[in-house]
């Protein structure tokens, strides 16, 4: 990280060395002037005398800010060629605050505290800012500069780009710009203005073609790439002075003629700390200016992370030495950087700091090691340590000029952005249009033009989230459709009633959602709800929210209207993969009411206990209770929902409201066994809608049905029972069920383990070579599949959500870390593959086979052949 090292050998590679130092040393260079021009914008633009007499101090403020910030970013800083600086974006703001101050204190009459009350002001402006964006990258807040729209990013650099250009036109010509004209167009055009202007413009276009021209000419020489853009930078400084030496024109003659900067210095380096004493700052005025810091502060950590963020957009991958280049930058520990930097800086007398897009310069110029960012500081720490006149010897117009090569840079990456964006779907004269995203980066900088980077950032944002609001009002929430007759849940079916939903299964709609739903999207989406539900054929829509983040309270509104609309006219709309943000919306405004059992047992685990032991009571009750009456007695109902509450008959549909009649070869035993008080509508998956759905079509188009081409055979009914009831399938309609010849279970019953006693959710152990007879409950074939950590991702996940019962829920984790692949219910045989390929040792992997769970929506009840 700290010296560039030969690929082939390892060792230091010296000419990389000194092409990082020499680059340092420019940048270092540029940076010692431009905190002249830092100190000129703070000290200088403020119409007070008091203040304009501290440039020279402010030149030594500067500089000690930019050696220590550049200093200490080498150290602990994250990316090895990045370093911080004191900016002009942040010292316009400072300068307007000790401005204030100033006019204040001079109608006070106390004129003399002006000085150090600038000072405080500085140094608290510092600290505060610091602190802030320490307690911003501890709280971690950082990482969400990552959701910064690129566009927006593109606008800011460009907009640094025309304050960075506007500046370096006035900084050559000495006459102050608007907008992008001169104020004062006739001293503009004079000689001595328009020829520094002219030098600038001359000196920009070598340094922007010189490298290339010296690689295309100068062919086969690595020394040439290496040292070219830099060779470039100074070529036309040499040449200057070259000219001004055969001229006979002394330092003085250029210093008065407004060529270079007047000799004056920081006063040396023990002068920062003893010229002015913080005890002769009125610090009323001081706590009056610090109410006012809050824009300074909103701008040091917006300019910190977009600094980071356009730093890092232009190289997406660290030099070679970086330990981990791929990595993505750690925003938090950026700031926290930078703030601790800025809260030492303004204990000891310096100023604010925060990530220079120089950086990105200082790369090209090829300073890709820290030992440049060393050179760099060791430079301007020089400057401020002799108090050197430096800027006597650099003249305007070749700052200017590297200013200007910066802010070109800057310019052509944002004018140029739309090359990495998706084309538009519209045309003019043949040409195909750039993406709508790049009018958000045009506007930032025509916006930036006539008002401030900072204004043209919350352009850019407003255009984003209306740009958004756009594409969400045109983009349908639903992204998949599927009728019934053609998807079916994954519980097995029999054929019978596969034909049944084959035929009838269109009444059923899967609708799948995305996206976020607002008051603008939701409208196709309730559109679509009740154009379904405008006919009478659709019975059941089910949707899905698997995709869907978050749902407002005006959408969740709107699509409640939707579902009454639809209830009332025959069409039930069911609800289904719901994270919690999404119910808790869904709930709050009554879309959603009733929950589904198994929903509620996996949102309500800590009643599970509970709930399993009322189970098997009234289990035991409910099958007693069918036990045919003695011999001419008449025949009892016995109902199960007395004693119980309104909490519990919800959770276990399948136990309320029972009732019970003898046993019948008829339909109208199997029938209306369960009865529902409260229909669910909520779901976890959408196989578990889907399963509420098809079981109601084919009770009633084939169970229920008075169609005589029906033809409902007795073991059809047995199944229908076993399945609906939780009761048992007889040996001979399980015979008859899969085609087994008529008792065949009783001979291999001898050689099978029965198990009854397993409960719900339990893994069926020793089955891996075995086949398993269902005679009553259900099991499942589920697959475990990895799961990532989701504390770390989303630290919001895991929080309770609260519903209007008062209870507390988990987070809809649903079956987690668990794929379900088929249920199956009585009246079917598991473990076909496993029993024919272990005696053969064809299995590849036994992990790679499903695990065979207990059914929970098929029991309590279980009775398993195992052969």
């Amino acid at each position: 990280e700290c010296l560039p090292l030969n690929s082939e050998t390892g060792a230091t590679d010296w000419q990389r060395v000194v092409t990082n130092v020499f680059a340092g040393l420019v940048i270092g260079l540029r940076e010692a002037l431009g905190g002249i021009v830092s100190a000129s914008l703070v000290f200088s633009s403020a119409n007070s005398e008091e203040l304009t007499m501290m440039f020279p101090y402010g030149i030594g403020l500067m500089w000690y800010t930019t050696a220590f910030a550049s200093l200490w970013y080498a150290v602990f800083g994250r990316l090895q060629y990045g370093y911080c600086v004191a900016q002009d974006v942040t010292g316009i703001l400072q300068a307007a605050l000790i401005s204030s101050a100033a006019q204040r204190l001079s109608r006070e009459g106390a004129p003399e505290r002006i000085p150090a009350t600038a000072l405080a002001i500085i140094s608290l402006s510092a600290v505060i800012t610091g602190i802030a964006q320490v307690i911003v990258g501890k709280l971690g807040l950082g990482r969400h500069m990552l959701l910064f729209p690129t566009p927006v990013t593109s606008s800011f650099l460009g907009s640094i780009g025309i304050v960075i250009l506007r500046s370096s036109l006035q900084t050559s010509s000495g006459v102050k710009f608007q907008y992008f004209y001169p104020v004062d167009a006739e001293t503009f055009l004079m000689p001595q203005s328009y020829h520094k202007v002219l030098l600038q413009l001359l000196a920009v276009c070598f340094i922007r073609m010189g490298p290339k021209l010296m690689v295309k000419y100068m062919p086969g020489m690595k020394s040439t790439e290496k040292f070219a853009k830099l060779a470039c930078q100074l070529l036309p400084l040499a040449l200057f002075y070259v000219v001004v030496l055969c001229l006979g024109i002394s330092m003085d003659d250029l210093s008065s003629g407004g060529w270079t900067y007047p000799k004056q210095g920081a006063g040396g380096m023990a002068t920062l700390w003893s010229t002015y004493s913080w005890s002769d700052a009125d610090f009323a005025v001081v706590f009056t200016e610090v109410t006012k810091m809050g824009p300074l502060i909103m701008m040091a950590l917006l300019c910190t992370m977009t600094g980071v963020l356009g730093i890092t957009d232009s190289f997406p991958t660290g030099p070679d030495g970086d330990p981990a280049p791929l990595e993505s930058i750690d925003f938090d520990s950026e700031l926290t950087t930078v703030g601790t930097s800025s809260i030492l800086l303004g204990l000891t007398g310096g100023s604010m700091n925060f990530h220079t897009f120089s950086a990105i310069q200082l790369r090209m110029d090829g300073g890709t090691h820290r030992i440049a960012v060393l050179a760099l500081a060791c430079f301007v720490f020089a400057a401020f340590a002799s108090s050197a006149p430096i800027g006597q010897f650099i003249p305007k117009w070749f700052l200017s000029a590297l200013f200007m090569n910066t802010a070109l840079h800057f310019l052509e990456g944002a004018i140029f952005s739309y090359r990495s964006l998706p084309r538009a779907g519209y045309r003019i004269l043949g040409r195909q249009l750039p993406s709508m995203q790049y009018v958000i980066t045009l506007s930032g900088l025509v916006v930036a033009i006539f008002t401030s980077p900072m204004t043209a950032i919350w352009a850019g944002l407003i255009l984003s989230i209306l740009l958004f609001l756009l594409h969400s009002v045109n983009t349908t929430p639903v992204y998949n459709v599927l009728i019934g007759n053609g998807v079916v849940s994954r519980t097995k079916r029999p054929v019978w009633e596969l034909r049944t939903l084959r035929k009838e299964g269109d009444r059923i709609l899967l609708l799948y959602l995305q996206g976020h739903l607002f008051f603008g999207s939701v409208r196709k989406l309730a559109a679509t709800v009740e154009q379904a539900a405008g006919g009478d054929r659709v019975f059941y829509i089910v949707l899905s929210f698997g995709r869907v983040s978050m749902v407002d309270p005006s959408a969740a509104r709107h699509l409640k209207t939707s579902v009454e609309r639809a209830e009332k006219r025959g069409c039930k709309v069911l609800c289904c993969r719901m994270n919690p943000q999404v119910f808790a919306a869904m709930a709050a405004a009554g879309v959603v009411k009733h929950i589904d059992v198994n929903l509620r047992r996996i949102m309500y685990p800590q009643k599970q206990r509970t709930f399993a032991m009322l189970e098997h009571a009234l289990t035991a009750h409910y099958h007693y209770s069918r036990l045919p009456p003695p011999h001419n007695q008449p025949e009892v109902k016995v109902p199960l929902k007395k004693q119980l509450s309104d909490n519990s008959m919800q959770v276990h549909k399948c136990l309320d409201s029972l009732v019970c009649s003898p046993a019948k070869s008829s339909s109208s035993h199997v029938i209306g066994q369960i009865k529902q008080k409260e229909e669910p509508d909520t779901f976890a998956h959408e196989t578990d809608a889907l399963d509420y759905c098809d079981d109601r079509i084919v009770e009633r188009f084939f169970y229920r049905s008075q169609n005589s081409s029906c033809s409902r055979q007795p073991y059809m009914l047995a199944f229908w029972e076993a399945s609906a009831t939780n009761a048992r399938l007889d040996e001979q309609m399980f015979e008859q069920m899969v085609g087994l010849p008529a008792g065949k279970m009783a001979e291999i019953r001898p050689y099978c383990e029965i198990r009854t006693s397993v409960s719900c959710s339990s893994e069926l152990q020793g089955v891996e070579d075995a086949l398993i007879f269902i005679l009553q409950g259900g099991l499942s074939l589920v697959r475990m599949v990895a799961q990532l950590e989701q504390t770390a991702q989303m630290p919001n996940q895991e929080e309770a959500a609260i519903i209007d019962d008062g209870h507390s829920l988990t987070a809809f984790s649903f079956r987690k870390g668990k794929h379900l692949i088929k249920r199956y219910p009585p009246g079917y045989i598991v473990g076909k593959t496993q029993f024919f390929l272990q005696p053969r040792n064809q299995v590849v992997d036994i992990d790679l086979h499903p695990r065979v769970i207990v059914s929970t929506r098929q029991g309590p009840n279980v009775e398993f052949w195992i052969m």
